[in-house]
């Protein structure tokens, strides 16, 4: 790639096999870190330098916080590298750049209005399989250009599977870290760390595959809908797992509908002390809502009272795991589409089997702290099985 007065910048493939691809659609089917992300907008960059005619360039993500984090951060710091970001206008109100005659516009499409109305030349579609197919459906619809998506292949059924790849004009590419030219050794050395602690997982993030069901699944046909989805009902609640050096303090958010559970993930952070937990839970609005906390750590749930959260402790002891699972497994589970660790819990918390092949009733000890949360929250407070609830 060459920017500006000739100045040579070093790509990773992709956007080699961006430039070099005549499809109208690509897909970048990667593991983490393989740099398909970063390469894109360098393809993108490189189109603002050598377009004549004036285009439109968009650049979604689900949502607005996950687009100015990523790829909105990677696409100005590009700019920045090359001398380029002063030479154009950046609105950053609106996360609009404007070079020469083109405009690059960052949106999100968490809300119908974003994307209805818009029309484009260009289109890259960011961690692509946070969106349904609506969501995209709408995007393509106004784009008159090559449409680029990219995204890790977390999800064992998708419609980029489903309705893409085998489409005429989309041609697919597959990455891993080791195709990162950019990537220090620190990070391959704990990528590759995975190889050892979990074969699944080191295959969906580490190699790019596509992920499948695990044997031993423990939760199965689970539905994953938009949150604006989620039906309206005062019975909300909420669901804790504490944790802090080694572990995520995990937070999801309840609804109860009839014989449905609707669950969101709100929270999946290291380090968060029960202060912060309880600054969490009141920015969220849910500060006058029921909280099922995990009762191994009594002293954490009185503190969490003390900052006027309705803290309770969770049913737990001989036996409520299994039963707490049983328990669950009677109802319809929908869950956000935005919940990205919850699925991923979902689809690897199995059965644990020991070295000799003996498979047990108690759930392997990974993956398992939102499960753990929403265990919390819905076998507490439906214990007895009726529509009354523990308080």
């Amino acid at each position: 790639m060459e920017a500006g007065r000739k100045k040579e910048v070093e790509c990773n493939v992709q956007f080699y096999q961006c430039l070099n691809s005549k499809k109208r659609i690509k897909i970048f089917q990667g593991g983490t870190r393989s740099g398909k992300t970063y390469a894109i907008c360098q393809y993108l960059i490189h189109l603002l330098l050598s377009l004549q005619d004036p285009k439109v360039i968009t650049i979604a993500r689900k949502t607005l916080p996950a687009v100015r984090a990523s790829v909105y951060r990677d696409f100005m710091l590009i700019l920045e590298q090359l001398g380029l970001l002063y030479e154009g206008s950046v609105n950053k109100s609106q996360f609009v750049f404007e070079f020469k005659n083109h405009k690059v516009e960052f949106i999100s499409v968490d809300e119908p209005q974003k994307i209805r109305g818009r029309k484009r030349d260009i289109l890259f579609v960011n961690e692509a399989n946070e969106l349904n197919y609506e969501d995209f459906r709408q995007l393509i619809m106004r784009t008159s250009g090559e449409v680029i998506l990219d995204f890790n292949p977390s999800d064992p059924v998708h419609w980029i599977y489903d309705e893409l790849m085998d489409r005429e004009d989309c041609e697919v590419f597959y990455s891993t870290y080791r195709d990162n030219c950019f990537l220090e050794k620190e990070i391959i050395d704990e990528i590759e760390r995975l190889k050892d602690k979990d074969e699944q997982y080191w295959r969906v993030y580490g190699m790019g595959e596509r992920a499948t069901f695990a044997e031993g699944m423990i939760y199965s046909n689970w539905s994953f809908i938009d949150y604006k989805e989620f039906p309206e009902t005062e019975n909300i609640f909420i669901g804790l797992d504490w944790g802090y050096t080694n572990d995520p303090t995990a937070i999801v958010e309840i609804r109860k509908v009839s014989d449905r559970f609707y669950i969101k993930e709100l929270c999946y952070k290291k380090g968060m002390t029960n202060q912060d937990i309880a600054n969490f839970i009141k920015s969220q609005n849910y500060g006058e809502i029921m909280v099922y906390c995990d009762s191994a750590e009594p002293k954490s749930i009185t503190e969490l009272r003390t900052q006027g959260i309705l803290a309770t402790p969770s049913i737990k002891g001989q036996g409520s795991i299994q039963s707490g699972i049983s328990f669950i497994k009677q109802f319809d589970i929908f869950v956000s589409n935005c919940s990205k660790n919850l699925k991923t819990e979902y689809q690897f918390y199995i059965w644990e089997v020991l070295k000799d092949g003996t498979k047990t009733n108690k759930p392997r000890d990974k993956y398992d702290h939102l499960m753990d949360a929403l265990r919390y929250g819905i076998y507490t407070r439906y214990s007895n099985k009726g529509d009354f609830f523990v308080v």
